[in-house]
């Protein structure tokens, strides 16, 4: 049997393909040239393969043609930038050289003039002995309005410089008699307040001329001084009384209870008494804790209280008052009682806190007829949040007494930053209120409670402790906020006695 091996040509068909036909055969299937499928497969994958690198290629010389138009972009603005600033460099020295060239222009002008003028001095010696005998000393030598016929003809320098001798004498010299120069117009320092408030009026004919005794009775009439130059056995004028400032105030407003209120109010009066301030508390709960807070032992609704520090510590004494709002008559009466009542006792005080009765819409629509400025003291609890829109909502409705909206500011109080959940209700307030938010906390302590037990505030109760640095700064605020009210002596004359 011959071999199949050694009959192999290159035109036969492979003998895997030859195995194929027989199973063909042997099952009953069609012809098919296998072969012809074969080389179309892998022609397909050749052009395939083609596509990719003619792909590539393309994509690489499109990222080449991008970047060099980069390039080109980038050294035509370097190029332009380069060529504006040597424009301005060139525009610059330009400008240099014409101003150089208008001084020296200027100078050249100048020069002639200035080297044929005599010298200052010898120039006024020879004027003096021109003067005539019957002018006053501290009258110009060369008036305008008075001829003097020099005694020898004058050169034109001169004359220029005459005239403008007579120009500066005439400007320097406004107490001259008025013989000897024009008739001013009453200067506008003196006549800028009688026509502040007039309103415009049609045009008169011009004023007589003014003389100089009309002047004297004019400045005497209205100014202290002047008066006592010319009339010295005058009568002296009355001292006007010293002059007191409103009181600044502040509402602590609260819409539940067991937030910190009434020590807030304390505390905070406290510290501005350790500033110098005089402050008036004034509590609107008839039976509240406010006075406890100072070593009172009982509570005196209606009565002015006065509680001083020790002498040695130098703090100003606090005023306190109870009144209650709900006994003083109808709110909306054209006099109101509760803000008269507060007002009459506010005299010398340099501010006013005011304990607002909690959720007292009546008593807080009072106190804002004078404007106050509101702080609500909030707990970092989920209470407080849902009620800041409830608070912000009462405010809105109730304006101040000139018909502006109050904006209340809010402090976080008994906050302890160990606290997961104090720490996210500062942050949730921070976004709903912004700035209205006070930037510090007052942190919570068990010294308030002490304290008030021991009849006093956590200022002297623990002065050192955290939440007393933090009512310092409370009350740098409120002082930044509104300076507090002082006593002036606006136009008191010093006298020698």
């Amino acid at each position: 049997m011959t071999d199949r091996k050694a009959l192999h040509d290159s035109t036969e068909t492979p003998e895997d393909v030859a195995t194929l036909y027989s199973w063909a055969n042997l099952h009953g299937a069609k012809y098919r040239d296998f072969s012809a499928s074969r080389a179309q497969t892998r022609e397909k994958a050749r052009q395939r393969v083609q596509e990719a690198i003619e792909a590539e290629r393309r994509r690489a010389r499109e990222e080449a043609e991008s970047h060099k138009k980069e390039v080109e972009a980038k050294a035509a603005s370097e190029a332009a930038i380069a060529a504006e600033a040597q424009r301005k460099q060139q525009d610059a020295v330009r400008a240099e050289q014409e101003a150089a060239q208008q001084r020296a222009s200027r100078q050249a002008n100048y020069a002639p003039n200035q080297a044929h003028q005599p010298a200052s001095a010898d120039f006024a010696a020879a004027r003096s002995s021109e003067r005539p005998a019957s002018q006053p000393v501290g009258q110009p030598l060369y008036s305008p309005s008075v001829d003097h016929a020099p005694s020898a003809p004058q050169t034109p320098e001169e004359e220029q410089f005459r005239g403008r001798q007579d120009h500066y004498l005439s400007v320097r010299n406004p107490w001259a008699p008025a013989e000897s120069r024009e008739p001013a117009a009453r200067p506008a320092w003196l006549s800028s307040t009688d026509r502040a408030d007039t309103p415009a009026q049609p045009m008169v004919p011009p004023a007589p001329e003014d003389t100089l005794q009309a002047s004297r009775d004019r400045l005497t009439s209205r100014w202290f001084a002047l008066n006592g130059l010319f009339n010295v056995a005058a009568a002296p004028e009355a001292i006007p009384a010293a002059t007191t400032q409103r009181a600044p105030v502040l509402a602590v407003f609260s819409l539940a209870g067991g937030v910190g209120k009434t020590s807030l109010v304390a505390t905070l009066g406290r510290a501005l008494s350790a500033r110098g301030e005089k402050v008036l508390l004034v509590d609107t709960a008839a039976f509240g804790l406010l006075p406890f807070f100072f070593g009172a032992r009982d509570q005196r609704p209606g009565v002015l209280r006065t509680f001083t520090a020790p002498s040695t510590s130098g703090d100003a004494p606090i005023q306190m008052i109870t009144i209650d709002s709900e006994s003083l008559g109808p709110e909306s009466g054209p006099q109101e009682s509760l803000t008269q009542e507060i007002s009459r006792n506010a005299r010398g005080v340099s501010r006013v806190i005011v304990d607002l009765a909690t959720a007292s819409g009546a008593t807080t629509r009072r106190v804002l007829r004078m404007a106050p400025t509101v702080l609500v003291p909030v707990a970092p609890d989920m209470s407080s949040v849902v009620s800041v829109g409830s608070i912000d909502s009462f405010f809105q409705h109730n304006v101040s007494a000139s018909g502006q909206a109050i904006r209340p500011y809010y402090v976080l109080n008994r906050f302890d930053p160990s606290v997961p959940l104090h720490l996210d209700v500062r942050e949730v307030l921070r976004e709903q209120l912004g700035e209205r938010l006070l930037p510090f906390a007052l942190r919570r302590t068990h010294a308030v409670s002490e304290a008030l037990a021991e009849g006093m505030t956590v200022m002297d109760y623990a002065p050192n402790s955290t939440v007393a640095e933090d009512f310092g700064n409370l009350a740098g605020w409120v002082k930044s906020l509104a300076a507090p009210a002082s006593t002036g002596f606006r136009g008191v004359r010093w006298s020698e006695r």
